[in-house]
């Protein structure tokens, strides 16, 4: 297997391209502050050609616009970073598309999450370079909040420092299933990470610790993932689990018989955690839930390819995640 590749720090005074690699900005006036914060930061941002383009209601631009954006940035000797404005559902048309080989030729720092998940995977498994699970240029105008604060030092931390050891919370890290772990990180957003299942674009699994978060589904949906992963053989092959903040589950929607309205389905739905341990019954990899990354959430920035390691006392205390290996 090739060696991993480190993207070089980000440093005060770089030039970092913003592209729009899935969904239209939701906001100008988001992306406008978003780009203020990262001038604070030192940085320049530069808009890709097509970032303000909106096709569709779910297409930032064509296929070959946002395909272009992309290596335009990667091939640009005086971009050295590349931020993601915001998420949706059509990241995966772009990767049969997508030349590895020039990625691999200019490697640079690459962040983003949600539907990001599956270029920050798939650029792993097929050039080796590290990328980093972070937030997107329109979550960065809440630098003015604690939580936008702590997600803003988090960043910077890991894309201009590169900072190693133990990753201070922002809450409380619980554990569901004690133990430790040491391992590369894969993963990210939930739905979109279980898309790459079957696909040359996921990562080998053997000896990965997996990070996954997710929002706005139900109980049902999450479960449904969950034995996605179970039943796919993922759980045979992961040292550890790791579980970010699961926001705003939706409730089961009832049934109704449309005669009498007499309701069909009955029952509590369980909880997030009973169905995380259940799932993974019979796995012995240690779980830690609720950790600080996520939708609309204080967030760390995780590097996917960079070696972790979790810290999981007994049930319902408080974990750790420390870097363990310089991943700039």
């Amino acid at each position: 297997m090739n060696e991993t590749i480190k993207p070089a720090k980000l440093k005060f005074g770089d030039k970092v391209g913003i592209i729009s690699p899935s969904s239209p900005l939701s906001s100008k006036r988001r992306l406008i502050r978003g780009m203020n914060i990262l001038r604070s930061m030192g940085f320049v941002p530069v808009l890709s050609q097509s970032v303000l383009r909106a096709l569709s209601p779910y297409q930032a631009g064509s296929l070959e616009e946002r395909l272009q954006d992309i290596h335009t940035m990667f091939a640009d000797k005086d971009i050295k970073g590349i931020f993601c404005t915001t998420g949706g559902y059509i990241s995966i048309q772009l990767l049969p598309f997508i030349d590895w080989s020039l990625i691999k030729k200019n490697p640079k720092v690459f962040v983003g999450y949600s539907d990001i998940t599956v270029l920050l995977n798939a650029i792993y498994t097929k050039t080796r370079l590290i990328t980093f699970h972070g937030p997107m240029i329109e979550l960065l105008d809440r630098g003015d909040t604690r939580s936008g604060r702590y997600t803003i030092k988090n960043l910077k931390n890991v894309l201009m420092r590169g900072t190693t050891g133990k990753i201070f919370p922002f809450t409380e890290w619980r554990v569901l299933k004690p133990g430790r772990a040491t391992g590369v990180l894969v993963g990210g957003n939930f739905n979109t990470f279980t898309s790459l299942l079957g696909t040359q674009y996921l990562p080998k699994c053997e000896g990965k610790v997996l990070f996954l978060e997710e929002v706005d589904e139900t109980i049902e949906g999450l479960d449904n993932y969950f034995w996605r992963l179970r039943t796919s053989g993922v759980f045979k092959k992961i040292q550890g689990l790791i579980i970010g903040k699961i926001t705003n589950v939706q409730d089961f929607d009832d049934e109704y018989d449309g005669k009498n309205r007499k309701k069909i389905k009955s029952g509590v739905s369980p909880t997030q955690e009973r169905v995380i341990l259940q799932a993974t019954n019979g796995f012995d990899f240690p779980i830690m839930h609720d950790v600080d990354f996520g939708h609309d959430v204080a967030s760390i920035t995780l590097p996917i390819g960079g070696r972790i390691r979790m810290e999981c006392p007994s049930r319902e205390k408080i974990g750790s995640v420390s870097i363990v290996r310089n991943y700039l």
